[in-house]
């Protein structure tokens, strides 16, 4: 880990790929850390596109949230049960397993961006068919803004979480995180969408 004299910030780079594709190093700007928290910058180039996000780290919860290309897609992931083997170290740092945590919320991050960029009205149709779900079980539901910590969220975001696997193939870490991030990408960029 070195110091940066520039802006005493800690920057970790970590030299494993990413993916075949991506073919540039993940690199990890730790802002602040202590045992209990850590916050910080990701940077990584994708298909030619320069990504940027902020990352939350606690022994228990990773949190990354996407600054460019789209703001404020979210990935996040939760400790397991019975899991011994927390996200950070007692320096602050990401463990061994925070940071493979972070690859898989990154893969997380590329497949939603994918998705958005590649099959926008497919995204939109899936919301719309959750939402007409919870309207026939009489749920009062407004269009981008549900709770995802709500009960009413809980069963959204599960619901979406099932349905992308079973279409896109992939099974994203954080099924809120999953919603948050739908809702946000339909409020923050509605000219990409045909409502």
């Amino acid at each position: 880990m070195t110091v940066s004299n520039q802006n005493n910030k800690k920057e970790v780079k970590n030299n494993s790929k990413v993916n075949s594709t991506a073919n540039n190093d993940m690199q990890l700007f730790i802002e602040s850390s202590n045992p209990l928290k850590a916050k910080g910058k990701l940077r990584l180039i994708y298909l030619n596109e320069q990504f940027e996000g902020s990352f939350i780290a606690t022994p228990n919860l990773i949190k990354l949230k996407t600054i460019q290309p789209f703001k404020g897609m979210v990935a996040a992931v939760g400790l397991e049960l019975g899991s011994v083997s927390p996200f950070l170290q007692s320096n602050g740092g990401l463990s061994k397993i925070g940071q493979q945590q972070m690859h898989f919320l990154v893969f997380d991050i590329f497949h939603l961006y994918n998705l958005f960029r590649l099959k926008p009205q497919a995204l939109l149709a899936l919301y719309q068919e959750a939402l007409a779900i919870l309207k026939t079980k009489d749920e009062t539901v407004e269009f981008g803004k549900i709770d995802p910590n709500s009960d009413l969220g809980n069963t959204l975001a599960t619901w979406l979480h099932i349905q992308v696997k079973k279409k896109f193939k992939h099974q994203y870490c954080s099924p809120k995180g999953l919603l948050y991030s739908f809702q946000n990408l339909l409020s923050l960029f509605p000219q990409d969408f045909i409502l």
